[in-house]
């Protein structure tokens, strides 16, 4: 999908002025993280902080900034196994952060009130908070949904689409978004560009998750029912178990039009009578037993993939493609 060129928007101006990457910055290093693919650590990318700072501005506002490779690595889970994140580099994550800061008023208006994941003042606590409110109200029956591998799978073609209608007047911001999307990975043994999917790591990613299944929750809330939605974990409150085999199908239909499916294996028919955990809580009859956090145990750090070269980046890629 292409954007035209049109005359740059005030608020593309905005993501690209120093002042809004110095914000930007001050966020990454706040919130620490690895070094990315290049090998550019936080605390090395301080070092010429301004020229660092100076130089990305320039090559956004002349439009001809583009993301470095992701760097893929895997993590261990809490629950056994692994899961893989696809990390930015610094001056990507700050590149990201800049349009997240500038657009995020956008995105949270376009969101609705059952999605509780990934927003400033919602989270476990509100998600739990609604599940009792529907509880008291006679909803005594839910399908406990699970996606399949949601953030694998998320067509670009559909989302690029949501986000232009979320930003129909900002060529420049969709360009970026665009380049953050279909963006290259690299494990440090090749690199490959997404086609469909939304990586676990960047800046961007949880925004996009949430305006992707915000078609869900529009669709279900217009079709009567109640959902609550942490990510891609979602509850369908129902009054009957036939209500919640009706909402099932429905749930399946919905997710299908956005090429979508269901875990048949995860999704399941559930009740309060019978009990079921959702978010770490457990639900039974009316009492609500809440998630113990256990202190994390420090984990061993993570074996990242060799910094990529730019001569190592274009023979592998040449390799690759």
């Amino acid at each position: 999908m292409n954007f035209a060129e049109k005359p740059m928007s005030t608020l593309f101006k905005k993501i690209t002025h120093y002042p809004t990457l110095e914000a930007a910055f001050a966020r990454v290093q706040e919130n620490a993280g690895c070094r990315g693919s290049d090998g550019v650590s936080i605390t090395r990318f301080a070092y010429h902080l301004e020229r660092n700072l100076r130089d990305l501005s320039n090559s956004l506002h002349r439009q001809t900034y583009q993301p470095f490779p992701l760097m893929r690595f895997p993590i261990p889970k809490r629950s056994g196994g692994q899961r893989f994140l696809s990390v930015p580099t610094v001056r990507d994550r700050i590149a990201q952060t800049a349009a997240f800061l500038t657009t995020r008023e956008i995105f949270e208006a376009e969101f609705e009130t059952m999605s509780h994941g990934y927003r400033a003042g919602r989270g476990v606590g509100t998600a739990i908070q609604q599940i009792k409110k529907w509880r008291d109200q006679g909803y005594r029956h839910a399908v406990d949904a699970d996606i399949d591998s949601y953030f694998d799978n998320v067509p670009h073609d559909l989302l690029l689409k949501k986000l232009g209608k979320l930003l129909p007047d900002e060529p420049q911001i969709l360009s970026l978004f665009q380049k953050w999307i279909a963006v290259e990975v690299y494990d440090g043994q090749r690199i490959w560009r997404l086609q469909k999917g939304i990586p676990q790591g960047s800046v961007t990613s949880p925004a996009l998750a949430n305006l992707f299944l915000d078609t869900l929750d529009e669709t279900l809330m217009g079709l009567g029912l109640k959902l609550v939605r942490y990510a891609d974990d979602f509850l369908v409150l129902t009054k009957s178990e036939k209500e919640a085999d009706d909402a099932y199908e429905l749930t399946d239909m919905v997710l299908e039009d956005l090429q979508l499916d269901l875990n048949p294996l995860k999704t399941k028919i559930v009740s309060f009578d019978s009990g079921f955990k959702f978010l770490g809580a457990i639900f039974l009859y009316d009492t609500i037993y809440l998630p113990y956090h256990e202190k994390r145990k420090r984990n061993q750090a993570p074996k990242l993939p060799r910094p990529l070269t730019l001569r190592s980046y274009l023979e592998m890629r040449d390799k690759h493609e």
